[in-house]
């Protein structure tokens, strides 16, 4: 499987996800790959996930065997949301997860911020896929 189809994978899984979809108030143009929006989203949360590497794993005879592929994926919220909101922000990151493990994924790192008045928290998961 190619990064290509991995993202795929990944969208659709997210997409299809009834309770995840719930959580957001936008649905499914609440996920964004690559960047965020360039304009201010109207609600929260939002998600945007993207590969960040892709790189051999296993190399035997000078071939390649499989390769790992770190994905990153932020939740965004705004700081100022109400309780329910946050509680939604909450709730999106523990069913994202879910969602990720249940792909074969597991997960490197989750590291929390504050940036621009927005809380995010960035999951990096890794992936070895057999070539």
């Amino acid at each position: 499987m190619n990064t290509f189809e991995l993202e795929e994978e990944l969208r659709t899984a997210l997409i299809d996800d009834a309770e995840l979809i719930s959580l957001l108030p936008l649905g499914t143009k609440a996920i964004f790959h690559y960047v965020a929006p360039k304009t201010e989203p109207k609600r929260y949360p939002i998600i945007v996930y993207k590969p960040i590497e892709d790189v051999p794993a296993f190399v035997g005879d000078d071939c390649e065997i499989a390769h790992r592929v770190t994905l990153k994926i932020d939740v965004v919220a705004k700081e100022r949301d109400t309780k329910t909101e946050l509680d939604k922000f909450q709730a999106t990151c523990k069913f994202l997860a879910k969602i990720i493990r249940d792909l074969g994924y597991v997960r490197q790192t989750t590291t929390p911020s504050l940036t621009d008045g927005k809380l995010i928290v960035s999951f990096e998961f890794i992936k070895n896929i057999l070539c």
